[in-house]
């Protein structure tokens, strides 16, 4: 059944009230602060393993923040769909086009690696 834009932007106005989505908010707070804290810790222990890879590998101070970006995909993808092969093939695509923006290959395959993935 197609629903009328008029019936569309009512609903969508009721939904984006503020009142609304204050309550929502305030009633999931706790749940929402212990999730994102637990999600930081590991997302800083990645960043360190992430750190350590680059450091033995020598990699320059100002690209860091590329192979940061790329192994914060590749844990997205982990946290979201697990590793299968789709996440694999995920991976090699991110790869790929991190490396078409001028990271080294290899420090890729060894952040992927650190990440849990294998990519080649």
């Amino acid at each position: 059944m197609v629903r009328s834009s008029a019936n569309r932007a009512s609903k969508y106005d009721a939904k984006i009230v503020g009142d609304v989505i204050k309550n929502r908010i305030d009633a999931q707070r706790d749940s929402m602060v212990a999730q994102a804290t637990s999600k930081f810790g590991e997302l800083e222990a990645l960043e360190n393993g992430v750190k350590a890879v680059l450091i033995a590998a020598g990699v320059a101070t100002i690209l860091m923040p590329g192979y940061y970006a790329f192994a914060r995909q590749l844990y997205k993808q982990k946290t979201n769909h697990g590793t299968n092969s789709v996440t694999t093939a995920e991976a090699q695509r991110l790869k790929v086009a991190w490396q078409g923006r001028g990271l080294a290959s290899a420090t890729l395959i060894l952040v992927a690696a650190d990440c849990g993935f294998t990519v080649t």
